[in-house]
């Protein structure tokens, strides 16, 4: 953790770049601090999130308890790594490693204990926010395969654990980005700005055509972001500025109309943003720039009750940024 003592040159240089990140996470697009995520149903295991902790402007991935207890680094990679998603299992973390600051970003895995990082997708596009299906050997992520688009692919990994075979699932022409794949692995929440706005769309795991027509959930003319499904697949939370700020709504996985209206489960003049689900459906952990017992408003890890937004929680509660939470499942 950086002290609070710190030069006045280098605290003003982590200010900026402080704010550009929480932007970044606050307000994202394809290709900058987006994540795609998914919960599987089981018992709550760790806490997977990004932090700044280790040295300025050196975001890995970390490993906590439910309870925030036990905070511990897990990459050992240059350049930055973002958007940890957890195997079905609870055994493997996917995260998006860019070596270069951000010019080039590949999908690597490791144990959850951090050991044997290895590229699974060595290639020269810009790849981000991988998510596990229900069978492992699959995942989706963000790509730019096709020019400057950003479509969403599903890679199927072979027995050696590399590429046996890459689909690409969007096609509209429009940045398709933040992938959540249902827990029967059957269909994919995504985001999307093919109508203008960032709205959130539910489609079947299968590319995108005549016979499966991504249907819109979220219709207003604001930004909605960060679908993450309920365990039992029912549901979506999401992050919206419908209020004038960031908040995390809860709604059916259905689209919104007057029997399904999204519940605001933060209800805080705060932002909150990236919400995903505990594998037993009871919490719901989210980033948050919220004011911590130590005075900082710099986006830290919360948690919250699933039903209604009560017990809100700071996990992480320090001087740096942390985000990009991700709930393990275990069997």
């Amino acid at each position: 953790m950086r002290k609070k003592g710190s030069r006045g040159a280098k605290r003003l240089a982590s200010t900026l770049l402080a704010s550009l990140l929480a932007a970044a996470v606050l307000l994202p697009t394809a290709g900058a601090q987006t994540a795609g995520t998914t919960s599987f149903p089981g018992t709550p295991g760790a806490i997977a999130f990004v932090s700044e902790r280790d040295g300025f402007a050196n975001f890995d991935v970390y490993r906590m308890g439910a309870d925030g207890f036990g905070q511990t680094r897990l990459t050992d990679l240059p350049g930055l790594s973002f958007n940890p998603a957890w195997s079905s299992d609870g055994s493997k973390l996917a995260f998006r490693n860019s070596a270069d600051l951000g010019v080039q970003n590949d999908i690597y895995q490791m144990n959850a204990d951090g050991s044997n990082e290895t590229n699974i997708l060595d290639d020269p596009s810009d790849d981000n926010s991988p998510v596990y299906s229900p069978a492992n050997n699959k995942f989706d992520f963000v790509g730019k395969r096709n020019g400057d688009q950003f479509d969403i692919y599903l890679m199927t990994r072979g027995p050696d654990g590399q590429t046996a075979g890459l689909t690409r699932l969007t096609t509209s022409g429009a940045t398709d980005s933040e992938p959540a794949i249902s827990p029967d692995g059957k269909r994919l929440a995504f985001v999307s700005g093919r109508d203008g706005d960032q709205d959130i769309y539910v489609m079947k795991l299968a590319p995108e055509g005549p016979k499966n027509v991504p249907v819109k959930l979220t219709k207003n003319a604001v930004n909605d972001f960060g679908p993450d499904w309920s365990p039992d697949g029912t549901q979506l939370v999401f992050n919206s500025n419908r209020s004038g700020n960031f908040e995390i709504y809860r709604m059916k996985a259905a689209p919104e109309g007057s029997t399904n209206r999204p519940v605001n489960l933060s209800n805080n003049p705060a932002n909150d943003s990236g919400p995903t689900w505990s594998p037993d459906g009871k919490k719901i952990a989210f980033n948050s720039d919220r004011p911590g017992s130590d005075g900082t408003n710099d986006l830290d890890i919360w948690r919250m009750r699933a039903t209604d937004g009560a017990n809100p929680t700071n996990l992480t509660d320090n001087a740096v940024l942390d985000f990009d939470p991700e709930w393990q499942p275990l069997p």
